[in-house]
């Protein structure tokens, strides 16, 4: 029998990097979201890693994805319209890097199109993964 430490949840993603996603948000606006970056990360017996602030240390060798995604402003009144946007490379982000759990990251998510992720907005990316791997810094 295998032992695991992270749910089965957290080991897949429908999505891959460049995708173009709109979720719905609360207030019935949507949204253009793209994913950045997919990590497998490996944690082995005794490795700590932060979730929603809290630490985690993990009793046996196992893995999960982490989601980097921008996430736009809700600006668009319906799914059309966010979808166009997406074609058109016309949309305004909000957060421009935001790392996250699987799960989390595909929650009310649509694929609606797919463009290279370029270098510039890798930018928040690369300062929160080294110190994601130094352990300063966690994940939603």
């Amino acid at each position: 029998m295998t032992v695991e430490f992270f749910p089965e949840s957290y080991k897949q993603f429908a999505f891959k990097e460049g995708d173009l996603l709109t979720s719905k948000r609360s207030n019935s606006v949507y949204s253009v979201n793209k994913i950045l970056k997919i990590d497998k990360v490996i944690l082995e017996p005794g490795d700590a890693i932060i979730i929603q602030s809290q630490k985690f240390t993990a009793p046996v060798k196992d893995f999960l994805l982490v989601i980097s995604a921008s996430y736009g402003e809700s600006e668009f009144i319906s799914f059309e319209q966010a979808q166009q946007a997406a074609r058109a490379g016309k949309w305004k982000v909000k957060f421009s890097h935001i790392p996250n759990r699987a799960p989390g990251a595909a929650e009310g998510q649509q694929l609606i199109g797919h463009a290279t992720v370029t270098e510039s907005e890798l930018a928040g990316y690369y300062p929160w993964r080294a110190a994601f791997d130094k352990g300063e810094a966690g994940i939603f």
